[in-house]
């Protein structure tokens, strides 16, 4: 296994214009490879934020394409955020309106190493000028845990609301996992509230690295996402953090110091209550 690894956190506005996301997200994976990390991870709904997302999933195989073309060209593993869905991953479609949202794991030569489809969808009510929050509107939950291996680390794949359910990180860390990923739009109320407290709190319970990879700012007029994107080790330290402004977070793991402390305070030996799939 490898000891150490930089990996990357690209943080973005995205807005409905699906060019001028995609050329942002381009801009921030080049300056994470260029920060030399081996994995960087995409926000969710990096290519639209908001719009018709059963639209935007006609152009699934593009975005697919344009994910691996990225990591091929730039020689390092990237995360698309998620992208929309109009088929489940056996290939049965997805009843319209809704689609599934999915994100991608592509290694640095360009290959799809796996997927994950949301299991946990916001449904909520916000303080803020929203107010209310309904994800199974448009998306069908998903219905598997996933880890796939990338940059010689084996990573646990979540979105977003994902992160407010222990349950499943403590599944991803039973099935190997080094590195917790959370591309995340979170809004800018419950993120100022949640955000920070639940990726350390899952960082400890987990004892994994734990990134989360949010938008940021004013996508529109009702809706703005928190930003500070960031990395807590499996003692609960922030290992580094970004403001609310686009941005890219790179850091290093140390997967020494992560085995050291699992050996020193096995949470996972421990674990009595059986963990079971999703319902």
């Amino acid at each position: 296994m490898t000891q150490s690894v930089k990996i990357a956190a690209i943080q973005m506005t995205s807005g409905g214009d699906l060019k001028a996301n995609l050329d942002k997200a381009s801009r921030g994976l080049q300056q994470a490879a260029r920060q030399g990390a081996a994995l960087a991870v995409l926000p969710e709904n990096f290519a639209q934020y908001g719009g018709d997302y059963r639209d935007l999933s006609a152009h699934y195989d593009r975005l697919k394409a344009w994910l691996c073309e990225q990591a091929k060209t730039l020689g390092m593993a990237v995360i698309g955020g998620s992208i929309p869905a109009i088929e489940r991953p056996d290939g049965t479609p997805v009843p319209a309106p809704r689609v599934r949202t999915r994100s991608l794991a592509i290694d640095e030569k360009g290959r799809v190493q796996g997927s994950y489809d949301k299991l946990h969808l916001f449904d909520a009510q916000v303080n803020d000028a929203q107010g209310r929050y309904c994800e199974s509107d448009v998306f069908e939950p998903g219905d598997q845990a996933k880890v796939v291996d990338l940059a010689g680390l084996k990573v646990g794949l979540a979105i977003c609301y994902d992160l407010r359910f222990p349950v499943l990180a403590q599944q991803l860390a039973r099935e190997g996992a080094d590195l917790l990923v959370y591309p995340s739009a979170f809004t800018a109320v419950t993120g100022a509230a949640h955000w920070e407290l639940l990726l350390r709190a899952t960082a400890v319970q987990s004892g994994c690295y734990t990134l989360g990879a949010n938008q940021c700012g004013q996508h529109m007029p009702r809706r703005a996402s928190f930003g500070h994107s960031l990395l807590a080790n499996p003692w609960g330290e922030v290992v580094a953090s970004l403001g609310d402004a686009a941005d890219v977070l790179v850091a290093e793991l140390d997967l020494a110091t992560m085995k050291d402390l699992r050996q020193r305070i096995p949470v996972q030996m421990h674990q009595r209550l059986q963990i079971k799939g999703p319902r």
